[in-house]
């Protein structure tokens, strides 16, 4: 008999984490300079660096951040949604499993305004079958139940009004990928893939983008 997580199409997380890490990495060449946006501990960084890359993170825990920094790594404090960088100084970014815990809109919006034009970003989400996993099959009981339904409530209220539910009801959104090529869209960002890495009842569960920043950006008021 198969397991509940095979019968909701999860496939093993280690499998997802491993083919995440190599899109993130894919197209960052040696002598680029690239942002990690919610860069956590840094070990992406320390990867990019290992291609010859020029990496610096971003993390708004500042916790991490020192201890990024004592490790030597180029890493500073700050916002998605805000970046402390100036406009195009960028030639690449990447965001892994960061956006959940932004404000999509915005957090789009600054990837485009750092990045040089053709300027590529390469990020992974979470997509509603996240919250699916944790509301059907969840790993703690009760308190992951209601993670997932707040995470997927949160989400249609966003969609509906533009905005977050106030206090830890609304810390975290599911991205869907007609939002977010949206969001690509209006800013200055062409999609060049979509992928779906992991999926809950045919949901998408995690979603990877590589996007292009246009040449000529168009005028963007999203």
């Amino acid at each position: 008999m198969k397991s509940l997580r095979e019968q909701l199409g999860i496939r093993p997380a280690i499998d997802v984490h491993m083919e995440s890490q190599a899109l993130l990495r894919r197209g960052i060449l040696h002598g680029m300079r690239v942002l990690d946006v919610g860069c956590g501990d840094g070990a992406l960084i320390s990867a990019l660096g290992d291609v010859g890359a020029t990496a610096v993170g971003l993390e708004i825990d500042p916790a991490l951040v020192a201890a990024a920094v004592r490790r030597g790594l180029d890493v500073v404090h700050g916002q998605a949604e805000a970046l402390p960088f100036a406009n195009a100084s960028f030639d690449a970014i990447v965001c892994c499993v960061v956006v959940p815990y932004t404000d999509q809109r915005l957090a789009v919006r600054e990837w485009a305004r750092v990045l040089r034009p053709g300027g590529l970003v390469n990020a992974t989400y979470h997509g509603p079958g996240y919250g699916l996993h944790y509301l059907l099959a969840p790993p703690e009981g009760f308190r992951s139940r209601f993670y997932g339904a707040r995470m997927l409530v949160n989400t249609a209220a966003y969609a509906v009004t533009g905005r977050r539910i106030p206090g830890f009801l609304g810390d975290t959104l599911c991205q869907t990928d007609t939002a977010m090529c949206g969001y690509a869209h209006a800013s200055g960002l062409r999609v060049e893939t979509s992928q779906v890495l992991d999926r809950t009842l045919g949901v998408a569960r995690i979603r990877f983008h590589g996007l292009r920043k246009e040449r000529s950006s168009p005028a963007s008021a999203i």
